[in-house]
Formats: structure tokens, sequence, C-alpha cells
């Protein structure tokens, strides 16, 4: 699915790839094409015109998997990936959002609806201005929105992480061993592209780009800073994670090993009752076997025996 906008002197509206070519050959505008899941194919003969490299466009339908800038001097290749966490998921899902920037001309391709290239096609008629000054002026507003929805995913962490904490002396089960493997599987997950992504976001604001004008890199460089405060949390929290699960794996050891001396409490004093019995039991004509009550006799013999081997642990302090 191709969706193409025009911003010109009337303001921002839908048009074809036949116009869109046009303007730009003209300078009469600017020109946003949004590419969504079409093939390599399509994505060429649309890119035709732009002069795009074929290493870019055959990028551009494949998943890179990693956030990069390539510059090629006329234009600039960006590629950058937006996150969502479901509940019912054990990582968050990541979404590959690629840029090329031009001069007059800004296209972007995904596989699936991405909510920040989604925000820019709902605020375009409203705020023309975005496409109108440049097409980085957009990739700046997809870029801070695409950001900002990281905010939310740290702050679940926090929640998550803080919860953990509390937990942890209180829960020895197995589902609190998997909730922590699923918090930090979730952290690195997010940490393999928030880094990356951040020096992607610090190498637009450099100078020897020609399609990023200098009034906008105060812009991105805000846009960094929020990345780098996000992937300073996400770093934090993996320290935390992992000291959560060492409290957790120290509170299942002090649980089984108090489970451990209770057993072997039980079993001590149980040990002197059956040299008791076992004594009694012999196939042999003992003399308690003759008094009156020697079974109360050998009953109190065991009962005695037990309690003084439990006091005994007791005055030990081992049960």
């Amino acid at each position: 699915m191709i969706h193409v906008w025009i911003a010109d002197a009337e303001g921002a509206r839908v048009g074809t790839l036949e116009e869109a070519h046009r303007v730009v050959r003209d300078h009469g505008g600017n020109v946003w094409i949004d590419f969504e899941g079409d093939d390599e194919a399509v994505v060429r003969e649309a890119l035709e015109p732009y002069g795009v490299h074929p290493l870019v466009v055959e990028d551009l339908v494949m998943q890179v998997n990693r956030p990069k800038l390539d510059n090629y001097n006329e234009y600039a290749y960006v590629v950058v990936h937006s996150a969502r966490w479901e509940n019912s998921e054990d990582r968050p899902t990541l979404r590959e959002v690629d840029i090329v920037l031009g001069e007059h001309w800004i296209v972007t391709y995904h596989d699936v609806a991405t909510r920040s290239v989604e925000a820019a096609n709902q605020i375009l008629p409203k705020r023309p201005a975005l496409l109108a000054k440049g097409p980085s002026y957009l990739m700046h507003y997809v870029l801070d929105v695409l950001v900002d929805h990281y905010l939310p995913l740290v702050d679940r962490l926090a929640e998550d992480v803080d919860q953990l904490e509390e937990d942890v002396f209180t829960d020895t089960s197995t589902s609190m061993h998997a909730r922590i493997l699923r918090l930090k599987r979730g952290i690195s997950g997010l940490r393999r592209i928030v880094g990356p992504q951040r020096d992607t976001v610090l190498a637009l604001t450099r100078d020897e780009l020609r399609t990023v004008p200098a009034e906008l890199r105060p812009y991105l460089r805000d846009v960094y800073d929020r990345l780098a405060r996000v992937s300073d949390l996400l770093d934090s929290f993996r320290e935390e994670s992992a000291s959560v699960l060492e409290l957790h794996l120290s509170a299942v050891s002090n649980r089984m090993n108090d489970v451990i001396k209770r057993l072997t409490v039980i079993a001590t004093v149980g040990l002197p009752l059956t040299v008791v019995t076992s004594y009694y039991g012999m196939n042999f004509e003992l003399p308690e076997y003759k008094w009156a009550h020697s079974e109360l006799y050998a009953l109190g013999l065991m009962v005695a025996t037990g309690l003084a081997t439990w006091l005994f642990l007791r005055s030990r302090r081992w049960d």
C-alpha cells in the first residue's frame, strides 16, 4: 500500500506518484511517499526517478534488524525501530521503520502499520508545515513520536522491577522465577535496539548531512537526550533484575536448607526410637518381657529417648 502526500503553497494534500515526481522535478514543493508492506519491485519502480541506490531499495524491503544511518550525500538512509509490549508477550515487539531523506522528498517503509507513521498521517492535514518546511521536519516528528512510545515501556519496567523486589522474599515459587526471566528478556530486547538507535539519532545531528538543516539539529538532540535517558534506565533495570534474580535464588536456597534442616531434626529424633524398637524386637527372650506392664515401660523409654534427643537439639538451636 502506497500513500503519497504533497505539500506546496496550497497546503498538504494526498496525491499520486506521478504528481509527486513532477513536484520534486519542478521544485514545486515537498513530497512524502509511504510504503506499507510493498514488495521490492514496486518500491524500485516508484523510487527510480529519485536516484535511490539499489542497495538502499533492497534494504528497505528487508529486515536490517539494526538501527543505522547511511549518508549518500544527496540523501540519507535511516533505520529505526518502534517498540510495543503486550501483556501476553515475553518480550517487546520491535517493528522496523526505514526512512530515506532527500532535500525535497522523504520515503518511509514499514511492513505493518506503525503508530509513529500513523500519527504523522493523521496530523499532516492539520499541520502541513511539517512537510512544507522540509522533509527533515516530518522525519523529526516521526522520530519524536517513536521515542515517546518508549517511555511507557520504561515506566512499566520500573513498576515491574519494584513489584518483583517486594515479592522476591515472599514468593519462592517457580512462577516468580518465570516472572524475573520474562522481565530480563524484555529488558535485553530493548537494550539491543535502544543503544544503536541512540547513536543513529546522534549521527543525524552531524554537520555533514546536507538533508538535515542546522536549525533542526537542536530538536534532534532533544530526541537523542530522551533516548539516552531510556538507555540509562534500561542499564539500571538490567542490574536490578539481575540482583532480584540472585535474591530469588538465595531465598529458594534458604528455604530448601530450612526444609532439609527440619527433615534432619525429625530423622535425628527418630534415630534413638529405632534403636529401642530394634533392641526389643530381637528374637530373644529378654528379662523385661516378664515384667508387669512391660509394654508401658518400652513405650515410656521410647518417649523419654525421643524427648531427650529433641531437648538436646533444641539446646543446640538446631530446630
